[in-house]
């Protein structure tokens, strides 16, 4: 995903800097519909990307839910145990960290 996120960043900035290089060659004669036709495909490719973006964000998401909702439903099912061990985790660390400051 993250290599994804670079690689459409990557294409939006060369689609800005191929905008940018299209305006300075342009002609100052420059019809104002040539301008905007160059204006619209930067905006058609920014869009793509958010668009782009929002999905990887929602399968990450997606991804989130699915790992974490096991452990949800094994605390829901069984909340005495999982208080337990997470008081016992507690005191082990609470002891690790009494026993570094000595």
């Amino acid at each position: 995903m993250a290599h994804d996120t670079v690689e459409l960043k990557n294409q939006t900035a060369e689609a800005l800097e191929e905008a940018a290089r299209k305006l300075r060659i342009a002609d100052v004669s420059a019809r104002g519909e040539d301008v905007r036709a160059i204006l619209q495909d930067v905006e058609d490719r920014v869009n793509q990307f958010k668009a782009d973006v929002g999905h990887g964000y929602h399968n990450m998401e997606t991804s989130y839910h699915k790992h974490v909702e096991p452990v949800e439903h094994v605390i829901c099912d069984h909340p005495i145990p999982a208080v337990l061990v997470a008081a016992g985790i507690g005191i082990l660390l609470g002891m690790i960290i009494f026993k570094s400051r000595d």
